[in-house]
């Protein structure tokens, strides 16, 4: 038992984000986010045959519905994943289906705005969440668990920890950055809409520089839903 231990201690000492902790799941996050982004686009492009903005934030090819799906997977998943089938698919459906509600209603109430409506859909609830998607979030967090997480965890486990340790922290601090910009722009465009003027320097500054045009640019795959 005390070997065991002493194994353990030495492999974290050695390993960059070893099992499960902060750094990986910042990785897990990171990872998703850019594959989230890359899927989007080009399958905007195979149904539509344009390249068009899917990206969450004004800055960096980051899609953090994708992030967000692939963290709380995770974390729900971790200690199921020896489990039986059902039970995992079962979870993940009901887990990425309210995921899902709560970041469609947030972001409609937040900044006014939808980024997927399902309306058309069978057996949707409020163009939010839909059947089929659920079904996709079950088969997905099988799949995640199973083969996904393994290999990402592994992959991440091989970045030196000094580079791992310093690329953590610079990811944290731009995101904080990007996602503080890209909220207020966003809330600046809806008060736009709704003919406020700028308040501040800040806000004149977001005017100027993240105007109607250059957000439709960046969210054209979000609709308003206010009047």
């Amino acid at each position: 038992m005390v070997m065991k231990m002493k194994n353990n201690s030495k492999t974290q000492a050695t390993t960059f984000a070893s099992g499960l902790c902060f750094e990986k799941v910042v990785w897990i996050f990171i990872i998703c986010c850019i594959t989230g982004f890359i899927v989007e686009t080009i399958w905007c492009f195979i149904r539509h045959g344009y390249i068009e903005s899917r990206k969450s934030l004004v800055y960096g090819p980051l899609s953090v519905a994708y992030g967000m799906g692939g963290v709380i997977l995770t974390l729900v998943l971790y200690k199921l994943k020896d489990a039986q089938m059902w039970k995992i698919f079962l979870t993940a459906f009901i887990v990425g289906t309210v995921t899902e509600y709560i970041c469609s209603l947030g972001q409609e109430i937040v900044f006014g705005s939808v980024a997927w409506d399902y309306s058309n859909v069978p057996l949707n609830i409020n163009g939010r969440v839909c059947l089929l998607y659920s079904l996709f979030w079950g088969v997905l967090g099988i799949g995640w668990i199973k083969v996904l997480y393994p290999f990402m965890s592994t992959i991440i486990e091989k970045i030196p920890i000094h580079i791992g340790t310093i690329l953590t922290w610079a990811f944290i601090v731009f995101f904080v950055f990007d996602a503080f910009l890209s909220a207020t722009a966003a809330l600046r465009m809806d008060a736009r809409t709704k003919e406020i003027p700028p308040a501040n320097h800040y806000e004149v500054f977001l005017d100027n520089h993240f105007d109607d045009e250059r957000m439709h640019k960046i969210y054209a795959n979000s609709k308003n839903v206010k009047s």
